[in-house]
């Protein structure tokens, strides 16, 4: 009996300590990436600002599930539904799309692509998803993976969009 009551002590303490460092941590988390892509930012902006043609680029897009869910598919409150996601589109702009993907059982997710058109023509690509945490210090700890888990498809995606891009 005394060593599950110390045992029992012992998870409290334990959960409250974690539950401490993961306030003491941020409540969102950002991972980003970004491209150089030798190419008019027009012919970019036909890959990155409509959802339709997503599919040639982002890993895993030409084999998902989509459909469209309204008329369009590019102007502020459009919805498709790639995967297992519905991604509305928050503000589309020629230099950059902002959307939010929703998963079935995942928060909200807010994806941003901006463009810019550098001197030497080359145009430069920025791409993020951010998404807010919850107090729970499991969610707090296990963003510091987000950047390993995202980052690596996010930028084999870039990769073969400048490879669409360029030829």
């Amino acid at each position: 009996m005394r060593y599950l009551k110390f045992f029992l002590i012992g998870l409290i303490v334990l959960y409250i300590l974690l539950t401490g460092i993961g306030l003491l941590m941020p409540s969102s988390v950002t991972v980003g990436r970004s491209v150089e892509i030798n190419a008019p930012i027009d012919s970019v902006r036909f890959y990155t600002n409509d959802p339709v043609n997503w599919r040639y680029w982002i890993n895993g897009a030409d084999t998902a599930y989509f459909k469209q869910l309204t008329n369009t598919t590019t102007e502020k409150n459009s919805k498709i539904k790639l995967g297992t996601y519905t991604i509305t589109i928050l503000d589309n702009d020629p230099k950059y799309i902002i959307t939010s993907w929703q998963g079935e059982s995942a928060r909200e997710q807010l994806n941003r692509l901006d463009l810019y058109n550098s001197s030497t023509g080359v145009t430069i690509i920025n791409w993020s998803f951010q998404q807010h945490l919850n107090w729970y210090f499991w969610e707090r700890l296990s963003a510091m993976l987000r950047d390993k888990v995202f980052g690596p498809s996010m930028e084999a995606s870039l990769n073969k969009l400048k490879q669409v891009c360029e030829k």
